[in-house]
């Protein structure tokens, strides 16, 4: 390392209580000061479920998001990430995925924390000519 830096090192992270599970396929995006993992393959299907550890307190505990409103479709190899400037800073964005169907999806939606603690997530509004060509993971053989 450079300038005398220590050499990273993993550490294993214990949690109590229920977690996501084993999954494939998801999305794990860091909002500070929770990380937030979104949908997957889990045993049998995608599924659209979202889950927060907070990592500034402990024991670390995994809490599964409850939404009342509308959520997003079950998917899997759908891309996220976390807006940092505009009306949507703070917020995770998550795009297209392949569906339960194996349908290729182009939907985008936002998942924001209110300050009374809930969870929303919100639809981006597109459609016509501005939405984005579906899309989900593609492997290069070469």
């Amino acid at each position: 390392m450079a300038n005398g830096e220590a050499k990273p090192t993993w550490t294993l992270i214990r949690t109590e209580g229920p977690t996501p599970g084993k999954r494939y396929g998801h999305s794990m995006t860091f909002c500070k000061p929770y990380i937030v993992v979104f949908g997957g393959h889990l045993i049998s299907e995608p599924s659209n479920d979202a889950w927060v550890l907070l990592i500034e307190q402990t024991p670390f505990t995994w809490q599964k998001i409850e939404c009342s409103k509308e959520v997003p479709t079950a998917r899997v190899y759908h891309t996220a990430a976390l807006c940092s400037a505009g009306r949507a800073a703070g917020m995770i964005v998550i795009f297209g995925g392949r569906g339960k169907d194996q349908a290729i999806l182009s939907d985008s939606w936002g998942l924001r924390k209110h300050r009374n603690g809930s969870w929303e997530w919100i639809k981006a509004p597109c459609s016509g000519e501005t939405m984005p060509t579906p899309r989900f993971q593609v492997f290069l053989m070469q």
